[in-house]
């Protein structure tokens, strides 16, 4: 049931429910803030504490997404007018080749770093326990500024890996082509 419980929330929130005109807000004793569409819903300690809401705007349809931005953007539409209309996304295949290599290479390559750097930091934590030095702490709060530095562009490169694949099924390039 649990599993289901994220799937049937997302549902409900991508389906547009029609717009009730009021809606009703209490606080608890605990501090939770409560709301309802039917009054009578509303615990009868909180019914002279709560507040009307009133709804202006009918329910909208979600937005369309916004378009891919940085290497993914200009992957998505072929190229037009230099007749490469039968090459997916308007780039031949080592082109793709090249970009998703570059990605996972760099991606490869600052992982190996962060874990060299988790293992000084790991050995940085010790020696401040041991130690207590002034220098130890300055050394161990530069070395948890780098693993979050490197967790932070780990994390924008496998964004990159996956608007780029993204792309790339939208043009309808080749499976084979993206490893």
């Amino acid at each position: 049931m649990k599993t289901y419980l994220p799937f049937f929330l997302t549902i409900s929130l991508l389906i547009p429910a029609p717009a009730s005109s009021a809606f009703y807000q209490w606080t608890d004793a605990k501090g939770v803030v409560h709301m309802t569409d039917d009054a009578r819903k509303v615990p009868k300690q909180y019914k002279g504490k709560a507040t009307r809401i009133e709804v202006k705007e009918p329910a909208r349809l979600p937005e369309a997404p916004p378009e891919p931005q940085g290497p993914a953007a200009d992957l998505a539409a072929p190229a037009a007018g230099r007749g490469e209309a039968s090459v997916p996304g308007g780039h031949d295949e080592k082109w793709w080749r090249a970009q998703f290599r570059e990605l996972r290479s760099e991606l490869k390559t600052l992982q190996a770093a962060r874990s060299q750097k988790e293992q000084k930091l790991v050995e940085l934590r010790r020696r401040r326990a041991i130690f207590q030095r002034s220098r130890d702490r300055a050394a161990m709060n530069e070395a948890e500024a780098q693993v979050s530095a490197d967790d932070a562009r780990i994390g924008d490169l496998l964004n990159r890996i996956a608007a780029l694949d993204l792309a790339a099924s939208k043009a309808g390039v080749p499976a084979e082509w993206r490893q």
